[in-house]
């Protein structure tokens, strides 16, 4: 049934808004925003909008949702937020934030460290970031962890050592987990650490001058090393910075290029006066203004942000948005932020730099990636693009702890949010072909029925589940395609969505060493005798083998987890007046089962509390 557009166009208002769009599932698949709801919903069913997922709706639309904003300020915000909170399958654009790290050190600690977030709490703790680039974020951590001596083992660990580990060997780390260590040193150097995350480069470099001048007039000529090797770091990373303004200012410089139908936006950001990071987005909206889009990414950009800029450059093509981007970021930020347009001077120059970067962006991706999936449909005969991808691939060894991988790449990336691991239940002994009808019998149940809870108290599991795809593509041959097969029309979905084998190349021949012959990667059709082949070097193939690789990296990774789980756990579980609680506080306390038994009885008492006598038979069964 086809969705009546016309009788839904006559409930939609003339206000400003959020509209959800969802599919007969009651599944949020696209969120929007609009300054005129009426006008802007309108023009999805005009025929002028030629985005893939808009040609579907009228097959997959059942139904339009609107909520109501008092201007266009509050739709913005709203906007970014539901998509955050539904991450819907046709939304690309603004669901990335996932993918930005942060550094996190609480100074209440008793030994302070620097650890790798993604989210930011309200717990008191120093956050730094979010980093746009995640190598940068990781490279920024090894600065800290090389020069700044701050320990680097989690909790558990630390409080379970007996004897330093390598980190102090190589100093590293003072060794607070066993050894006596300074406490006002200690936290002298974590004030070091966040003046260095903080960016305050030229305070952190006069206090390591004065101190290291110090250490050398007292003749302590090691310590004095160890000052210089900090400086030296923090100059190193200073010189990586391109200085681009005169005085320490802090200022965002965003451009966008690209065609209506893909747009690369970039933003440079500098902090005090120096160019720290470039973050790149993209966009696929023909109906949205570049107005539009530039705003919808600007706030998605700034809502977990912490160290906000004071200006912000824009182009003068977005002229009209200065006052809505002023009152929108002001009230993320909490404080006044200038949006500019400039027209000459250094900000202009930086601001023309920023557009060039766009302009590259958008030349490479729309080059690879939209291409690519367009050249994988056509090249694989899929009846449709392939938005959403989900691989599937069985690992047991022997028939025991049989295991199987979900893995979802969305637009040709991987979506580790959407991965799923099963544990499969009912098909005994080795059986390949059964545990995948029986994973995708389980997979494909919640495209039938309809989870009983509402959407918002929906798992993480069961809101990708109920995702249709459009590509299913499985780790094996006819056999395993047939299983598959075998549960989508069992499940009543047959056609719905493409199914596809992929067999991995395997060595022929090997004559000698060095002279080795494999098997081509081969596609493998439902109903189709033979396999497709293509040339082994094409993208499409490389593409697939790369998604089938993940997908066999995780199926491996979580059956080894398994394996490994069911060993530490066992011996525990055999022993009578052991119950959850007390495994969980034994291990959490002591590490491991090997490192449990070396305890005393009264160790164990104390710390499970136990009786002595339950304490002496976990020793001896262990």
């Amino acid at each position: 049934m086809s969705f009546d557009f016309e009788k839904a166009l006559t409930k939609i208002p003339d206000n400003p808004g959020v509209y959800l769009m969802k599919d007969k599932r009651d599944t949020v698949i696209y969120v929007g925003k609009a300054k005129n709801l009426h006008r802007r919903i309108s023009q999805y069913f005009s025929g002028h909008d030629d985005r893939a997922f808009v040609s579907m709706l009228d097959d997959v639309l059942d139904r339009i949702d609107v909520i109501i904003t008092s201007n266009e300020r509050e739709a913005l915000i709203l906007e970014a937020g539901m998509i955050k909170r539904y991450r819907p399958r046709f939304n690309v654009v603004l669901k990335d934030d996932k993918e930005m790290l942060q550094l996190r050190i609480d100074p209440r600690d008793e030994w302070p460290r620097v650890d790798l977030v993604r989210r930011r709490k309200k717990d008191g703790a120093h956050y730094f970031g979010p980093y746009p680039s995640a190598l940068a974020c990781r490279m920024t951590l090894g600065v800290i962890n090389r020069y700044f001596m701050l320990r680097t083992c989690r909790d558990i660990m630390f409080h379970n050592r007996v004897r330093p580990c390598l980190q102090y060997e190589i100093h590293r780390c003072p060794g607070p987990c066993v050894l006596e260590v300074d406490r006002e040193k200690y936290a002298q150097n974590c004030r070091d650490a966040e003046l260095f995350l903080s960016g305050k480069f030229d305070s952190l470099q006069e206090i390591l001058k004065a101190r290291m001048m110090a250490a050398s007039e007292a003749l302590q000529f090691e310590q004095a090393a160890s000052y210089r090797d900090q400086l030296k770091a923090v100059e190193e990373v200073c010189a990586s910075q391109k200085i681009v303004q005169k005085t320490p200012v802090n200022q965002d410089f965003w451009a966008m290029d690209g065609t209506p139908d893909f747009r690369t936006v970039v933003v440079m950001m500098v902090r005090n006066g120096r160019l720290q990071h470039m973050q790149t987005y993209e966009a696929r909206d023909v109906l949205s203004s570049p107005e539009d889009i530039m705003s919808q990414i600007m706030v998605h950009h700034y809502q977990n942000f912490e160290l906000f800029p004071n200006e912000v450059m824009l182009d003068q093509m977005f002229g009209n948005l200065g006052e809505l981007l002023e009152s929108t970021l002001e009230s993320l930020a909490g404080k006044k932020i200038s949006v500019v347009f400039p027209k000459k001077g250094i900000k202009s120059e930086l601001l023309a730099n920023a557009y060039a970067n766009a302009h590259q962006q958008f030349i490479q991706r729309r080059t690879t990636e939209e291409a690519l999936l367009e050249r994988v449909q056509k090249t694989l005969h899929l009846s449709r693009y392939p938005h959403r991808i989900e691989c599937y691939d069985i690992s047991n060894m022997q028939g025991g702890q049989i295991v199987a991988a979900m893995v979802v790449f969305i637009e040709g990336r991987l979506d580790a949010s959407r991965c799923r691991n099963f544990k499969v239940k009912t098909t005994e002994g080795q059986d390949d072909f059964g545990s995948l009808n029986e994973v995708l019998t389980r997979r494909l149940r919640y495209l039938v029925e309809k989870p009983d809870s509402d959407e918002e108290t929906l798992s993480a599991s069961e809101k990708s589940f109920c995702e249709m795809p459009d590509f299913l593509l499985i780790d094996g041959g006819h056999g395993q395609v047939n299983a598959v097969v075998e549960a989508v029309q069992a499940a009543g979905l047959y056609g719905a969505f493409d199914i596809i084998g992929i067999g991995k190349a395997r060595v022929q021949e090997q004559t000698d060493v060095q002279t080795v012959e494999h098997s081509p990667e081969r596609l493998y059709y439902p109903d189709v005798p033979d396999p497709l082949i293509l040339d082994q070097t094409c993208p499409e193939i490389l593409l697939m083998a790369n998604i089938r690789d993940e997908t066999h990296k995780r199926a491996i990774g979580f059956h080894r987890k398994q394996r490994e789980n069911a060993g530490l756990r066992s011996k525990l579980d055999e022993i009578d007046g052991i119950g959850p609680k007390r495994k969980s506080k034994l291990l959490n306390e002591f590490g491991s089962v090997r490192e449990i038994a070396r305890q005393t009885p009264e160790k164990l008492a104390q710390v499970a509390g136990i009786s002595l006598a339950l304490a002496q038979k976990i020793l001896d069964e262990l």
